[in-house]
C-alpha cells in the first residue's frame, strides 16, 4: 500500500508526459521514408500489431483519442479499403509474418459491424500469422458492442477484451456526453468468459466532471463485483489547447487536485485490498494475471498501449495515426483521417513524423522502462546491456532525485535506483530526469498532470 497521502501528492503534483519512456514530441524529427523501408525489412519476427480504427458513434467529451464520428457504415468500408491497399503494400521481408499480439484500437473498433470485423480479421491473417498462445485483443465501448460482433472475432482468434467503462456513476457519465446501459458490462465479460478469454480489463477515470472521491469508491466497488481479470485506473486528461471538444465541459464541476488525489489514492487502497496486484502507476492485476508475474519476475515492459508482458518486441502500426515501433525507429503515420485517406487514394506517402533512437536513447529508454515498469534499475543491467553504471554515465540525473530521496519516493545506493513503495504513484517524475528531450519549460502546455 501506498503511504502517500493526498496533501503529498498534491505537493508533488507537475505536468509531465504519459508514455515517458519514448522521445517526447520535440525529438520526433528526422525520419525518412528510406529508414522507414530498411526497419520494416529487418521487423522481428514474431512482431506485434497495432491497427487504428477511428470512428465512434458519439464524441464523448473527455476523449483524448483521435477519433471521428461517422454516422454512416459505409465510411467503415472506404476505411477498410485503404486499410487493405496499406497492408499489402508493407515492405516486409517476407509475404507474411508472425505476431505474438495484434490489438484493436480506436475510436472504437467495434463501430464496425460484424461483416466488417470479419473482413478485417481476413485482411490481417493473409499477412500476419499469430503464433501458439499469442494475444489478440481490442478496446471495446460496452454501449455498442455486441455478442455477435465478439463471436467474429473469437473466429479470427481474438482472445482478450478492454472495456472503456470510464464510470458506473449516471451523473458522471451524463456530465461527459457517455451513453452507457450498465448491465451489458457484465453480460459482455460473461459472453467474453464463455469463449474462453482471458486478461478482461476495464479502464476507469477519476477527475471527470460531477465526479467525487466518495462516487468513484462506488465506482471501484462495482468493478470489482464484476470480477475483471485487469483494471486501469486514468487521471483525466484536460487538455482543451489539443483537444477542442473538452472545453465543453464544466471546469467548475471537475474535482479538484486534493480530490483527484483522494480518488487516486482510494483506487490503490481498495483493489489491493480486494486481491489486485498494483503495476506501475496506473494498472492492476489479479495475482495469476500475465502481468502480475511478468511483473514480480521484473520483466514488465511498457509500450504504446500500455503495461506489457512483451519487451523488444517491434510493434507495426496500421491505419491513421498510428505508430510504429521497430529496429529502434519510431514513426507516426498521418493524424488526420481526411489527410490520411486522401494520402492513401493517391499513392502519397503517409509518413507524419519519426525519430531514430541513437545508442544513447536506447540507453535513456531501458533506464526509464525499468524504473517506470521494475521499480528498479542497477548497474549489472544496465552494464549487460549497454556497458554503462549509473554514477558513471548519469550522475546528473541521480543529483536531480535527491530531493525525491530525501522526501522518501527513491531509494539510491552505490549501484541502484529503487523506486519505494511511496513512490511508485509518482514513478513517472522518477523518470522524468532520464528523459534528455523533456522540455524544461512550458511542460503544461503540452503534457497533462501527473495526479
Amino acid at each position: 500500500m501506498s503511504e502517500l497521502n493526498a496533501e503529498e501528492l498534491v505537493r508533488f503534483d507537475r505536468p509531465g508526459p504519459r508514455y515517458t519512456s519514448y522521445p517526447t514530441v520535440p525529438a520526433w524529427k528526422g525520419v525518412g521514408v528510406e529508414d522507414r523501408t530498411r526497419a520494416l525489412m529487418h521487423v522481428s519476427d514474431p512482431a506485434q500489431v497495432y491497427v487504428h480504427i477511428p470512428f465512434c458513434a458519439e464524441q464523448c467529451s473527455f476523449c483524448g483519442c483521435n477519433m471521428a464520428v461517422a454516422g454512416r457504415q459505409s465510411a467503415g468500408d472506404t476505411y477498410l479499403d485503404l486499410l487493405e491497399k496499406q497492408i499489402e503494400a508493407l515492405p516486409l521481408p517476407s509475404r507474411t509474418i508472425h505476431v505474438q499480439r495484434i490489438h484493436l484500437g480506436g475510436g472504437t473498433p467495434t463501430w464496425l459491424n460484424p461483416g466488417q470485423l470479419d473482413r478485417l480479421g481476413e485482411m490481417l491473417r493473409l499477412r500476419f500469422h499469430p503464433v501458439e498462445g499469442a494475444e489478440l485483443s481490442l478496446e471495446a465501448d460496452p454501449q455498442i458492442t455486441t455478442t455477435e460482433q465478439l463471436d467474429v472475432l473469437d473466429r479470427h482468434g481474438f482472445n482478450r477484451l478492454s472495456l472503456g467503462v470510464q464510470s458506473f456513476t449516471p451523473q458522471v457519465l451524463e456530465a461527459v456526453n457517455r451513453p452507457q446501459l450498465t448491465e451489458r458490462i457484465p453480460a459482455l465479460l460473461e459472453h467474453c468468459r464463455t469463449l474462453g478469454w482471458w486478461g478482461l480489463n476495464l479502464d476507469l477515470m477519476y477527475g471527470l466532471p460531477e465526479q467525487t472521491p466518495e462516487r468513484f469508491e462506488q465506482d471501484l466497488h462495482a468493478a470489482i463485483a464484476l470480477q475483471p481479470d485487469r483494471l486501469a485506473v486514468f487521471g483525466y486528461a484536460h487538455v482543451p489547447w489539443l483537444k477542442r471538444h473538452q472545453q465543453t465541459l464544466d471546469a467548475g464541476a471537475m474535482p479538484g487536485v486534493e480530490d483527484r488525489a483522494r480518488c487516486l489514492l482510494l483506487a490503490q487502497e481498495i483493489l489491493q485490498r480486494n486481491g489486485y496486484q498494483a503495476l506501475g502507476f496506473d494498472h492492476f492485476a489479479r495475482p495469476d494475471d500475465d502481468l502480475s508475474r511478468a511483473a514480480r519476475a521484473g520483466t514488465l515492459h511498457r509500450n504504446f498501449m500500455g503495461y506489457t508482458t512483451l519487451s523488444d518486441v517491434d510493434l507495426i502500426g496500421l491505419g491513421m495515426s498510428a505508430i510504429s515501433e521497430v529496429q529502434g525507429t519510431y514513426w507516426q503515420d498521418e493524424p488526420h483521417l481526411g489527410k490520411w485517406m486522401k494520402a492513401m487514394r493517391k499513392g502519397e506517402d503517409l509518413l507524419h513524423r519519426g525519430h531514430v533512437l541513437t545508442d544513447e536513447d536506447r540507453a535513456r529508454q531501458f533506464v526509464i522502462n525499468e524504473l517506470m515498469c521494475n521499480l528498479r534499475i542497477d548497474d549489472a543491467l544496465l552494464s549487460e546491456r549497454f556497458g554503462r553504471t549509473l554514477r558513471g554515465d548519469f550522475a546528473s540525473e541521480l543529483k536531480a532525485l535527491q530531493p525525491m530521496v530525501r522526501d522518501g519516493l527513491v531509494q539510491i545506493t552505490e549501484d541502484a535506483i529503487t523506486v519505494t513503495d511511496k513512490g511508485r504513484l509518482l514513478v513517472r517524475l522518477v523518470a522524468m530526469p532520464f528523459d534528455a528531450y523533456l522540455p524544461p519549460q512550458r511542460a503544461s502546455d503540452r503534457f497533462s498532470r501527473t495526479v
